[in-house]
């Protein structure tokens, strides 16, 4: 997932095996600090955060290693924060390459026009990117604020 946040993905993961392993002994107080925390985040967040984790766990053992030893804590989170920089530098990475071809995804019938105006392949420039494009905008501006939008869209 390259949307994840592994401390959140661990974190998460970790609580609802703890849960699924309660036996009814825990103290109330745990139980609620625990569903305080994955109580902000829906099944299907829990489903992708587990199948997250489980690949983490299947390509990266020593991490599985690290997690729960108090004398490994550091070295567990300076992996952590490796692992998260790489994800966040390929998933810049492959972005990036999509920017010169955004106008034909963008567009509703990109064999016939692409947005208007185009989005030149060696454009460095994002001063027409994202919500500065007239037509980009439209399609980023979340639905209950299109009509607004769309209104007045210099505002």
């Amino acid at each position: 997932d390259m949307f994840c946040d592994l401390t959140q993905v661990i974190q998460v993961c970790l609580l609802l095996e703890e849960e699924a392993a309660e036996d009814g002994s825990e103290e109330e107080e745990e139980h609620a600090v625990r569903r305080k925390i994955l109580d902000k985040y829906d099944d299907h967040t829990h489903a992708r955060y587990q199948r997250t984790f489980e690949y983490i766990m299947e390509h990266a053992p020593y991490l599985g290693d690290l997690i729960g030893k108090r004398k490994k804590r550091e070295e567990l989170k300076q992996l952590i924060t490796e692992m998260q920089s790489m994800i966040n530098h390929t998933r810049s990475e492959d972005a990036s390459r999509l920017k010169c071809r955004m106008g034909s995804y963008a567009a509703p019938f990109p064999d016939k026009q692409v947005v208007q105006p185009v989005i030149a392949e060696d454009s460095k420039s994002r001063s027409r990117m994202g919500f500065n494009h007239p037509e980009l905008a439209k399609m980023l501006c979340p639905v209950k604020y299109l009509g607004d939008y769309l209104k007045d869209p210099a505002e």
